[in-house]
């Protein structure tokens, strides 16, 4: 039996689910300093937990109607595992995010966790987070508790929960196929590093983290980055049947980017196009967001899915914030951009039905495609 069922009007002036988005926290017990990538921005790691601290302040005013957040990867920053502080700074994160219990965080991996941890280790520490908060079991509904959905010894850091019956979000490890986290005898790694040897033409791990010869897409082919592996795809092709099943929408997120057109493609997921093709084989999902590039941007592919990427809290001016407040409604997607993030109002209704036609998408925002890059970009 399906949950969307006939509506009239009425129902499409009152969001279905409203709830928070934020990324690239990045924090680290260290001194402000200009991002080697762009000159022109400053990075405030002391500073960004502050900035979580006033998104969540935002959303739990009295008559906010937020039920959840995405936290969208990049919790803490790589310079943590040069001072020993990998575990101090992430606990201490954690605790920002677990203190506004109310309003329980879902998380996603990004390559800064990795650099400080490995994935066992990982999953472990957002596992033993996720217990300290008091998630209604309705959230999860008619899904196994976040704390079931993956076993405590499993590396796995991809999972779904559902927030209301109509909607399903899917957290996806954008690093399962990566040099990062792993041993360097795990099949895993030993398949990502034969990819980047394949662009790169050499073994330096550290030279693997810049485009160099790399060009047009292919300077997606970095370290910082990664592959969705066949297991997964498999797993997302399943939960994406059993939404069109129920009848739900879906939200998918992950710390990396998918469409090209939605972030500097140094930013993209190794195997995008294969991620975006399973999408389009469905009718549920709505929309992708992602991180990882610091920077507002978005795409609309032909199948109506909308492609989000957020800008990093890490680089936001102390006088200035960068979160959204998202609401999804039955005919739109509404995303509220606070301080420099952008804004968006995004139809739904018919979009598939025209997926050869111009889509109506609107955005508050111009966007502008993005040039290929050939510079590093560090994030």
């Amino acid at each position: 039996m399906n949950f969307i069922m006939a509506v009239d009007s009425q129902v499409f002036k009152d969001p279905v689910v409203t709830f928070g988005v934020l990324t690239d926290v990045q924090y680290a017990d260290h001194d402000d300093q200009i991002a080697a990538y762009d000159p022109s921005k400053t990075r405030f790691y002391r500073g960004s937990l502050g900035q979580v601290d006033d998104a969540f302040n935002y959303w739990e005013k009295p008559g906010s109607k937020v039920k959840f957040v995405l936290q969208l990867g990049d919790i803490i920053d790589g310079l943590n595992r040069f001072n020993g502080g990998s575990y101090t700074s992430l606990r201490r994160t954690l605790s920002h995010f677990e203190k506004h219990s109310s309003i329980p965080t879902f998380h996603t991996v990004g390559n800064h966790e990795l650099y400080n941890f490995n994935r066992k280790e990982l999953a472990t520490l957002f596992y033993e987070s996720v217990i300290k908060i008091d998630i209604p079991q309705e959230i999860f509904s008619p899904f196994k508790p976040l704390k079931d959905n993956r076993p405590i010894s499993s590396p796995v850091l991809y999972y779904k929960f559902s927030p209301v019956p109509e909607l399903k979000c899917i957290s996806l490890d954008c690093f399962d196929i990566s040099v990062l986290g792993y041993d360097s005898q795990h099949p895993n790694y030993i398949e990502a590093s034969k990819v980047l040897y394949s662009k790169h033409g050499h073994e330096i791990f550290d030279d693997w983290d810049c485009d160099g010869p790399l060009t047009g897409l292919d300077v997606r082919f970095q370290q910082m980055n990664g592959a969705v592996s066949r297991e997964q795809l498999a797993w997302l092709d399943q939960e994406l049947k059993e939404s069109d099943d129920l009848g739900q929408k879906v939200i998918v997120f992950g710390h990396v980017s998918l469409h090209p057109e939605s972030s500097d493609w140094s930013c993209l997921l190794w195997n995008y196009d294969e991620v975006m093709k399973i999408f389009h084989l469905h009718k549920c999902v709505i929309a992708y967001f992602s991180g990882h590039t610091h920077k507002s941007g978005y795409a609309l592919d032909s199948h109506g899915i909308s492609y989000i990427a957020f800008s990093g809290i890490l680089e936001a001016p102390p006088d200035t914030s960068a979160f959204a407040t998202v609401s999804y409604y039955q005919d739109r997607l509404e995303v509220h951009g606070h301080g420099i993030e952008r804004s968006y109002n995004i139809p739904l209704q018919g979009l598939r039905d025209v997926a050869n036609d111009d889509n109506d998408a609107t955005i508050d925002t111009e966007v502008e495609p993005p040039p290929p890059t050939t510079v590093k970009v560090e994030v």
